[in-house]
């Protein structure tokens, strides 16, 4: 299987930065990763935050790949522990699964639209990470 990761806007802390790398390095001894960064909106007392949603979830939606089991990670999303995520994971390759596509948003999260497209609505914990720390939690 193929791990496809979507990230709005760059992880601007450092000790972040290192421990992406990190468990990527790590990561990619047993499985395919594929990182791709879109562009964060900015976001200013003009621009609305309706449109900053729209613009970055769009982003996302055309960087998801054909056939991808297509993963958002939301708040609302359900929690799985780590027993639940290996079956979860489990099953997905035994339907011949190829492709997984986890997104994280930016600051503002994502559109509703874009969370409808979602085949999976993933959450990493009851409690509220920033954007930067959820990429570190998710490898």
């Amino acid at each position: 299987m193929k791990i496809h990761l979507i990230f709005v806007g760059k992880t601007r802390e450092l000790y972040l930065r290192e421990g992406i790398e990190d468990f990527l390095k790590r990561l990619r001894r047993y499985v395919q990763v594929e990182v791709k960064t879109v562009r964060s909106e900015r976001l200013t007392r003009e621009s609305q935050a309706t449109r900053v949603v729209a613009a970055e979830s769009e982003k996302v939606a055309s960087a998801v790949p054909r056939d991808a089991h297509f993963v958002v990670l939301d708040r609302q999303g359900k929690q799985l522990s780590s027993e639940g995520l290996a079956h979860w994971w489990q099953r997905l390759e035994q339907g011949g699964c190829r492709k997984l596509c986890f997104a994280v948003g930016g600051v503002l999260g994502f559109s509703n639209e874009l969370r409808s497209q979602a085949h999976t609505l993933l959450a990493l914990s009851k409690m509220t990470y920033t954007h930067e720390m959820s990429r570190l939690i998710l490898l």
